[in-house]
């Protein structure tokens, strides 16, 4: 047997992961050693596993069938099957699970003796390992079975901490997917009924063109749940916050992931894109989801709910590139629909390095302050320099700033918006130059978002004792953040290496490749453009754009003559000396967009003032603002109470307590099922 084949790396990568959780719940009195046998096994797992799918990307294109477990109840058997996407995705995953199990070796101390450790290990690697079967799955219902198991040890995962705010965030959070689910199995469902078959990699030729129309909507509100797209998003806000930060790294992360995995998998792979209107819808939703997520970011002064945002517009920005190659492909193009999926899978790799890196820095900060709140942080970049750089980095990279890797992905989805505006399809022109400029501009809410979290979080003066007090985090975790950091620039300076690798992966599920389309090399990668007739080169634009600066600073400098160097105090309006007080706020920071985009945010405030002799001297005041939660009001709390009230009135008439009403349920229950076994 050849030890050194993607499956049989991939299959003893998975037997080390269980083993880590056996010998963590062996060590349940010892959390050091339970956490340091559990995470080590994870990282070495992880290796394994990162080694598995880079051979079966780079050398071995043929698809891999792994049969573990045969059962003799039909449909029941553990199929996987490992190919070119799949790996890709389990690359991802094990990449952050490195990352993250080195940072948890520092970060859970904190709940030594506090927590069951040991159980916590279990369900990690346990969460991990269902995530490798999603990714593996060879038939719909193994892939569903793994599905839910992801989904409810995720659950248990958020609940954790046993707080009151994240039972809510657990309940809302389950609630959510398995309403996500429940499309899921329907779609599967029909499926089954026109092929007579679960398997994902067979064909769909059988299934007529409405009945694929209509699994696409259910393919689309099922994973679209679990990616957390707008409007179906209300839980995520909740759940990542509410769980422990390493496992916000990994839900955010990876697991929302999933879902872009499924409708690759399922809808491009399975059901063959042939109507446009599927890529539109995807485009819009893509659109939607990307400029409310930052908006709502924008808000948010707890850090990981300011992430969880993020989240739902990353997830639009990788729709929006999945949008338009699903357009592409229905119309016939290969080359375009193959670089706007080149460029939704990278944005995808990409967003798991920095938001994976934001939520790790985030629980940085809460290890070393006890909050999450932006308004009593500052001042940290002085009393945790190496946090402050990392965090720094991912902040770069999620806003797209050169030369990390969010520029790339992102640069590639403009130029496959671009690409697609054509004479002769007025709509599609008009969604994609829409998309463009909302990509435009959640790019600048981003930045201005991470401004606020960098600058009142770790700059100016500690607002409060838990930030004068913090310190710096265990080099573990610094150094699983320092992975990820690396990565980031890596990709940033040399993209066309990391674009050959998803080239690949293109070229498996589309049968198209454009690596040899693309031009450049260090720092940017571009596909030429030609626009009536003018060509569209990203370097002439940098070389003239650095020509203009370099120029203009020059003239300055001869105009303005010498430079003078004075240093005085800063002013502080006659006061012997400034204080936190006297400091910008994160409230302040957003207040102007909070203005413009009111009917978006519907905001209030509220003045309590304590008077004291004089109504020009009050004792003290009290300033408070906030937003709406407008899904939840106008959309989610109407339906609910509808739901309560049809559930009550449904109660009342058919709960009658009599047992000769329920035989009479259970009798027309039976003739129903057996009339319609009779018509099939």
């Amino acid at each position: 047997m050849d030890w050194l084949t993607p499956s049989s790396l991939l299959y003893w990568s998975i037997i080390i992961y269980l083993t880590a959780a056996i010998v963590a719940i062996f060590f349940y009195r010892h959390p050091h050693l339970c956490t340091l046998f559990a995470q080590s096994g994870c990282i070495f797992a992880s290796a394994l596993g990162a080694a598995s799918a880079l051979k079966m990307i780079l050398f071995d294109q043929e698809t891999l069938i792994i049969t573990p477990f045969e059962s003799t109840v039909p449909f029941i058997s553990i199929s996987m099957t490992l190919d070119a996407l799949s790996a890709f995705f389990i690359l991802i995953l094990s990449i952050l699970v490195c990352c993250v199990s080195l940072y948890s070796i520092g970060y859970l101390k904190h709940y030594y003796n506090k927590r069951n450790v040991s159980a916590f290990h279990a369900l990690y690697i346990g969460f991990i390992l269902s995530m490798i079967f999603v990714f593996t799955a060879g038939n719909a219902v193994f892939f569903f079975i793994a599905w839910e198991i992801m989904t409810v040890i995720s659950y248990f995962l958020v609940v954790f901490e046993s707080e009151d705010v994240n039972e809510k965030a657990g309940l809302i959070y389950i609630v959510m997917t398995h309403i996500g689910a429940a499309f899921l199995m329907i779609a599967f469902m029909i499926m089954f009924v026109y092929t007579k078959s679960f398997d994902i990699f067979g064909s769909s030729e059988a299934i007529p063109a409405t009945a694929k129309s209509l699994m696409f909507v259910f393919f689309l509100i099922g994973f679209g749940v679990k990616a957390g797209v707008v409007p179906v998003h209300v839980w995520l806000p909740y759940a990542h916050p509410a769980a422990p930060s390493n496992v916000s790294a990994l839900m955010s992360g990876i697991m929302i992931k999933t879902a872009i995995y499924g409708l690759i998998r399922f809808i491009l792979c399975y059901l063959n894109v042939h109507n446009t209107w599927w890529g539109i819808l995807i485009l819009c939703i893509g659109i939607v989801s990307a400029i409310l997520g930052v908006a709502y970011a924008l808000m948010e002064h707890n850090i990981k709910r300011l992430l969880a945002f993020h989240s739902v517009e990353n997830i639009g920005i990788i729709l929006i590139g999945l949008g338009i190659s699903f357009v592409a492909f229905s119309q016939g193009n290969g080359i375009l629909g193959g670089l706007a999926i080149s460029a939704s899978l990278l944005h995808t790799f990409n967003h798991t390095l920095f938001k994976g890196g934001l939520f790790l820095g985030a629980g940085s900060i809460q290890y070393a302050t006890h909050t999450k709140d932006i308004e009593k942080l500052g001042g940290l970049i002085k009393k945790m320099p190496v946090t402050a750089v990392m965090v720094l980095c991912f902040s770069l990279a999620i806003s797209a700033i050169v030369p990390f890797n969010g520029f790339v992905s992102e640069w590639l989805t403009y130029q496959s918006l671009f690409s697609i505006i054509i004479p002769g399809q007025t709509g599609i022109n008009i969604i994609s130059i829409l998309a463009a400029a909302a990509l435009a501009m959640s790019g600048a809410l981003a930045a201005a978002c991470f401004v606020k979290l960098f600058g009142i979080s770790f700059l100016g003066k500690a607002r409060s004792e838990c930030a004068l007090n913090a310190a710096e985090v265990p080099a573990s975790m610094n150094t699983g953040m320092g992975i990820l950091a690396l990565f980031c620039l890596v990709i940033g300076l040399f993209p066309v290496f990391f674009l050959k690798v998803v080239d690949k992966v293109v070229f498996s599920i589309s049968g198209t490749t454009v690596i040899g389309e693309l031009q450049g090399g260090f720092l940017i990668a571009w596909y030429p453009i030609n626009v009536s007739g003018n060509a569209i080169t990203p370097s002439a634009i940098f070389i003239a754009s650095a020509v203009i600066i370099l120029a203009t600073a020059a003239l300055i400098r001869l105009v303005g003559g010498k430079v003078s160097e004075r240093k005085y105090g800063t002013w502080d309006c006659g006061f012997r000396e400034l204080t936190p007080r006297m400091q910008y706020t994160a409230t302040g920071f957003s207040k102007p967009l909070r203005i413009v985009l009111r009917i978006l945010y519907k905001p209030g405030r509220m003045l309590e003032t304590e008077k004291g002799d004089s109504s020009y001297f009050p004792l003290s005041k009290k300033y408070r603002v906030w937003t709406e939660p407008v899904f939840e009001k106008y959309v989610y709390d109407p339906f609910l109470t509808a739901v309560k009230r049809f559930s009550l009135r449904i109660k009342l008439s058919v709960q009658t307590g009599s047992t000769h009403a329920y035989l009479v349920y259970i009798f027309a229950a039976v003739l129903v099922l057996m009339l319609y076994n009779r018509l099939a």
